[in-house]
């Protein structure tokens, strides 16, 4: 067994708890998970093993949401500048301090937390334009490809886009598809994604098929006002305890 009964009891929560987010919101999987794991097993580590599940995951979202195809905007302006910063978030993580990339990882979860907890209404402004489009995929690519969790940087360029429900998850699991798939093939040339990280991560689909199945078919009884702060509630939680093992423990 690749992991110890306990860490596999961590996994198994957090991918738990990020699955029912991801069916209910179309996202949120490596925004709850990728903390949770943190805290036990360390961001590098997290990282990693969300890959496969989050690749699934997006998969289950895509195959689920199919009929939407032909609604979906391709915004190149988005794609492109993520692609590319994704890279380099990805060979940041895999060179850099381990301490600085835990600190630089509560710091990400810190700001969107405060940003929420004080203006429940946040959203940005035109950014759908040329010009700010690029800027913001550049610095949520680096922080997915670096932290593993860029959902609170791209929510409002994709909630700008006004989809329906049915082409917003579909467009969600497209864009966060790829860009696991770019992480994959960075962690593999800078010899980060190893063959007991596949193994982990294949363990973990337990949990997300299990918890992803029963969202999906509750997450129509759940309003978007609960779902919302049951999330945030949990990743105020994680964030306390990453703080503490930064600055105290």
């Amino acid at each position: 067994m690749p992991l110890d009964p306990f860490a596999l009891t961590i996994i198994f929560i957090a991918l738990g708890l990020g699955a029912v987010v991801k069916s209910i919101a179309g996202a949120g999987l490596p925004l709850v998970a990728v903390p949770f794991m943190a805290i036990f097993l360390g961001v590098e580590h997290a990282v990693i093993v969300i890959q496969v599940p989050n690749i699934v995951s997006n998969l289950w979202l895509i195959y689920a949401n199919r009929s939407k195809f032909r609604e979906m905007p391709l915004h190149l302006e988005l794609w492109i500048p993520s692609a590319v910063a994704i890279f380099i978030g990805v060979w940041f993580l895999s060179s850099a301090d381990r301490d600085f990339i835990g600190v630089l990882f509560a710091g990400f979860l810190g700001i969107f937390l405060v940003l929420i907890w004080l203006k429940p209404e946040f959203k940005l402004s035109g950014l759908t334009n040329k010009i700010v489009t690029p800027v913001v995929s550049v610095l949520g690519g680096f922080i997915q490809g670096s932290a593993g969790a860029s959902h609170p940087i791209y929510s409002p360029l994709l909630y700008s886009l006004r989809l329906g429900r049915e082409s917003f998850l579909l467009y969600s699991g497209l864009l966060f598809g790829s860009f696991n798939i770019i992480q994959v093939v960075g962690m593999l040339i800078f010899g980060m994604f190893t063959l007991q990280h596949f193994w982990q991560g294949l363990v973990a689909l337990i949990p997300l098929f299990i918890f992803q199945y029963a969202g999906m078919k509750f997450s129509s009884r759940v309003s978007p006002a609960l779902s919302n702060k049951m999330v945030l509630v949990i990743l105020t939680a994680i964030e306390l305890k990453l703080i503490w093992d930064v600055f105290i423990g």
